[in-house]
């Protein structure tokens, strides 16, 4: 990579580089594959040294499958353990081994991809942290530009509204680096440092419920479960509520029970509580953790951007924790390249948290109202009995599941739906806005949405072009005007393609003869011809029109100090 280290006066090691990412967990890589996509220099800080041991983050969604497609990492992911024929049906039982009170038939990850290839060039998979994570660390090595510091620890920082620099330590040599960067990208988790050095409180409600997690392997499991094929369990029965969810595939479970407080971890009795008779199983870890629903005030404070759980938390009821902070990392990766290119406009940066905040609070209510409904099924003390009255009262819980909690397992609208609006980089035409549905995605062009899919060739996205700039997607004759906004995006330095596509179903799917796309993917404008003033709309777009510094959080930053 292009890093220079040098001595420091102090005697610590001294890095140059662009941005500086603290935390290396799936939110973290994504930052820097991004960047390193992209091209940037990047230094990675991370205090772990090994791969995630513990199964959590099973549910990459669609919208993230998209960008590790961009990244070249999406069929090494599909690719990386999980079976992709099992079943990603979801049960509702009394025990694990008990009374089944509803299934949701869910396609496979081989079938799903399948089932949404008109909507999306990559369903989403199950697939549990611990087995994608490699395949993300694998890449950054092919990355020149991308530097990772494993076992190192931040140990504070500086932003002196010119630069960061940023301190950190070897956790096992007590060796000293200091790194000067033009930002801080602060994917540090939950527990974030730098959120806390920063002081920007978190708002919301912390601590809403209690868990236990327990990690175990049980070949007997699997044979006895080996016809109720699927990924997870909803277990419902008067001593409590659990999930147990597959996470190899074959042996290995992972097991939540909703506890009070100060319950002890006590892992054996909690699985044996659940099984519903005897088998014997290994209990490799166990967990105690908190469900939270907050969002951060702010999500930059000068050179320094919260992102990931460092910005917001939510309970893990949908799967959207880590593909919100993997859409935070795309959105912020693209406007720091085209910052530190220079044709980004003074107030670019400040989109990042208009665009992205709302989308975090708008994934935490829907996964606080997923947990909602799922603590308000009906639970009887005759649920488990072997009767025709047990099995009317199981039958009554069906009802009430069908109806509650099936949006849950169905969030193509949170996944692909989701759209930046307001948004100073993006131009509304004067039509009215989308229904939002967390459930259900229509495709559509509304400034601020999530471009379309379509098939250009086997294999071959339209969504494949975008990424490296903006993207001019023409599906008519040649518009008059359309050359004129090239050469005002070249007169910026802004880099910007045509795209004509000629093809009728896209051009329905477009809506528009012209949609400027961004390089994330999101509708940047879109018109029958090209804008009078192209001039405007190309300053508009890169966060240079009309004042850099409302509406938004430039007037709102403040200066990390010797933090």
């Amino acid at each position: 990579m292009t890093v220079r280290a040098q001595a420091a006066e102090s005697g610590a090691m001294s890095l140059e580089t662009q941005v500086v990412i603290v935390g290396g967990g799936p939110v973290g890589l994504a930052l820097a594959n991004d960047l390193g996509w992209r091209g940037l220099d990047c230094v990675l800080v991370e205090r772990a040294t090994g791969l995630p041991d513990f199964p959590t983050c099973e549910s990459v969604n669609a919208r993230t499958m998209e960008h590790f497609r961009r990244w070249g990492i999406a069929q090494a992911v599909r690719d990386a353990g999980f079976p992709p024929d099992v079943p990603r049906s979801v049960r509702f039982m009394t025990r694990i081994l008990g009374h089944e009170i509803l299934c949701f038939h869910r396609p496979s990850n081989r079938e799903f991809q399948r089932e949404l290839g008109e909507l999306t060039p990559e369903a989403g998979i199950w697939c549990p942290r611990m087995m994608f994570e490699p395949v993300m660390r694998a890449r950054l090595d092919e990355h020149a530009c991308v530097r990772v510091l494993a076992g190192w620890e931040v140990t504070g920082f500086d932003d002196d509204d010119r630069a960061v620099t940023v301190r950190a330590v070897d956790t096992q040599s007590g060796k000293a680096v200091v790194i000067h960067a033009d930002y801080l990208a602060a994917c540090d988790g939950a527990a974030s440092d730098t959120r806390k050095r920063l002081g920007i409180p978190m708002q919301g409600t912390f601590a809403e419920g209690h868990n236990v997690t327990v990690y175990f392997e049980s070949p007997a499991l699997r044979e006895a479960l080996a016809d109720k094929p699927g990924v997870m369990m909803d277990i419902v029965n008067a001593d409590g509520r659990a999930n147990l969810s597959a996470v190899d595939g074959a042996d290995r479970w992972r097991l939540i029970q909703h506890v009070g407080a100060d319950e002890p971890l006590d892992p054996e009795r909690r699985v044996r509580l659940h099984l519903g008779r005897d088998l014997p199983f290994t209990v490799i870890g166990a967990r105690a953790w908190a469900g939270h629903r907050v969002v951060a005030e702010r999500m930059r404070a000068g050179r320094v951007f919260l992102v990931g759980d460092a910005a917001h938390l939510l309970w893990p009821r949908g799967g959207f924790g880590m593909n919100t902070g993997i859409g935070d990392a795309v959105d912020l990766g693209w406007k720091l390249q085209a910052t530190l290119a220079r044709w980004g406009g003074p107030g670019l940066l400040d989109s990042y948290e208009e665009e992205r905040r709302p989308v975090a609070q708008r994934n935490v209510d829907e996964a606080a109202s997923n947990r909602a409904e799922d603590a308000a099924v009906p639970v009887s003390p005759r649920l488990e009995d072997d009767s025709p009255e047990g099995q009317a009262e199981r039958d009554a819980v069906a009802r009430v599941i069908r109806e509650k909690r099936a949006k849950e397992w169905n969030s193509l609208g949170i996944q692909l739906g989701y759209r930046y609006d307001p948004s100073r980089i993006c131009v509304p035409d004067g039509t009215k806005a989308p229904p939002d549905s967390p459930t259900d995605y229509v495709p559509g062009t509304w400034p601020g949405s999530r471009a379309p899919h379509a098939w250009l060739a086997p294999g071959r996205s339209l969504l494949d072009g975008y990424g490296d700039g903006f993207v001019l997607v023409s599906t008519g004759p040649a518009r008059p005007g359309a050359a004129a906004l090239v050469q005002a995006a070249q007169a910026r330095g802004l880099p910007l393609r045509i795209e004509a596509v000629d093809d009728p179903a896209i051009a329905r799917l477009y809506q528009r003869p012209l949609v400027l796309v961004r390089p994330d993917g999101h509708v940047a404008w879109r018109g029958d011809s090209a804008p009078a003033d192209a001039a405007e709309l190309v300053d508009r777009i890169r966060g240079a029109w009309p004042d850099a510094a409302t509406p938004g959080a430039a007037s709102q930053r403040q200066e990390a100090g010797a933090a």
